[in-house]
């Protein structure tokens, strides 16, 4: 398998989560970081279920959700899902870069490590797209961001300003200069988020 592939659109939830993206880590051939963060991801809707992810060594292992909190708790509506996987969707910017993988966007690379321990609370982040369509990731961090009730901070932006961020035509904090980037909540772990993603996209 190549490992910089996607599934394909209508791979079932299941499938993706516990055959795929086990085989996509496997052929990249790298060993996870010590302490890379456990990984839950809700999905909402048709097909969906939760499910848990930690890499052990060079094995990305998949299991239902345990009682112990994971490290990072990601909830998503399918639909949404399907969308980061590279589903068009007419009303919407595309959302994953190009050449990023759901490998890359579900498995905290170990450079990142560091970042995301630093990360505490729970965000909604939504991306304002055409006729009322948003696509919306409702991610916690930390012990606090996984237990809480809501998210704590709320950062929205359209979708031409997402676009300028994904492709690194816009620095990452100048929409929040700006005002086209608003924050309702926390700015600190707004800020937090801002500086996570930035660094992310700054590998490209």
């Amino acid at each position: 398998m190549d490992p910089t592939d996607r599934p394909p659109l209508d791979i079932a939830f299941a499938d993706l989560f516990e055959r795929w993206l086990p085989e996509a880590f496997a052929a990249t051939g790298q060993r996870a970081a010590a302490g890379t963060p456990v990984l839950r991801v809700s999905v909402s809707g048709e097909g969906g279920g939760a499910w848990e992810l930690a890499l052990d060594g060079d094995r990305l292992r998949v299991t239902p959700p345990g009682r112990a909190p994971p490290d990072v708790w990601l909830r998503l509506a399918a639909a949404d899902v399907r969308v980061a996987l590279g589903a068009p969707d007419p009303d919407l910017p595309e959302i994953v870069p190009a050449g990023w993988s759901a490998r890359e966007i579900l498995i905290v690379d170990p450079r990142d490590v560091d970042l995301v321990r630093q990360v505490s609370g729970r965000v909604l982040v939504e991306i304002e797209g055409r006729r009322r369509r948003r696509f919306a990731v409702d991610v916690g961090f930390g012990k606090a961001g996984v237990s809480a009730g809501r998210p704590r901070t709320t950062v929205r932006l359209d979708g031409p300003t997402f676009e300028g961020l994904r492709s690194g035509k816009v620095p990452p904090m100048q929409p929040l200069v700006d005002g086209r980037l608003k924050i309702e909540g926390d700015r600190a772990l707004a800020m937090q988020l801002l500086l996570l993603v930035g660094s992310r996209l700054a590998r490209r």
